[in-house]
């Protein structure tokens, strides 16, 4: 996928404006985040006139998003100190950094209770939000492997493959290969819509779409799905580093 970031004027105010095309798009999608900001996903057919005409339509709506988000000047990004708290398996966890010693340049994570302790080269103290990512993404590898091996055995399902990192669309996708990938921050929600993901894509190791087969084999596992996903709609903004 290749992208470029434009300005552009929006009902008298400039907006910086992300377009990503993509050979896999079937259609232009418009979509606004904190972690984004405002981005224009392109099929390979789109031209700049197809781009003006969805902007055009779009601009009360998209007027709202960026203003609700505060990205007209491109997407936003949290400061991370120690006493920030991030979110994990839907409880806040306070950060604590200090500096390595004795020349020490080994970075080090520690989860106590409800502290994460990251020990850092004092040059990192700035911006600690790489060496978080990592400690992130190792604890969601294993957690979210864990999950989906326990869960798939009271199904009956395993997958060929299990697969975490970031995504920017989905929490988590099954490809017919039955190989599981999931969005590593999905483990800062609460473990119960978790674990509906996890259930969510394992069904569809069985049922690769959304069909009646699918939503029985889902509910009859996780009978709060829809409120689980609900609460990702709602609040899948917030899951960010």
């Amino acid at each position: 996928m290749s992208h470029r970031d434009q300005i552009h004027l929006l009902q008298g105010r400039p907006l910086r404006l992300r377009l990503c095309r993509s050979p896999r798009a079937r259609n232009l999608r418009l979509t606004v985040s904190r972690r984004g900001g405002a981005v224009v996903t392109l099929p390979r057919w789109a031209t700049r006139r197809d781009v003006d005409q969805a902007l055009s339509e779009a601009q009360d709506w998209l007027v709202r998003q960026v203003t609700l988000y505060d990205v007209w000047d491109g997407p936003r990004q949290r400061s991370w100190t120690s006493g920030s708290e991030v979110a994990l398996l839907g409880r806040r966890v306070r950060l604590e950094l200090r500096p390595l010693t004795d020349g020490r340049q080994r970075r080090r994570a520690t989860l106590t209770g409800d502290v994460l302790r990251l020990d850092l080269p004092i040059d990192e103290f700035l911006d600690p939000r790489p060496a978080l990512e990592r400690w992130l993404r190792a604890f969601a590898g294993r957690h979210l492997r864990e999950r989906t091996q326990i869960l798939g055995r009271q199904l009956g399902l395993q997958p060929r493959r299990i697969l975490v990192g970031e995504r920017t669309t989905r929490w988590g996708s099954c490809s017919g290969r039955g190989t599981i990938s999931y969005c590593y921050r999905l483990v800062m929600a609460p473990p119960a819509v978790v674990d509906a993901v996890v259930i969510h894509e394992l069904c569809h190791l069985v049922h690769p779409d959304h069909g009646p087969g699918w939503r029985a084999m889902v509910e009859a596992a996780c009978p709060e799905h829809t409120q689980h996903m609900a609460w990702l709609r709602h609040h899948g903004e917030e899951l960010e580093l």
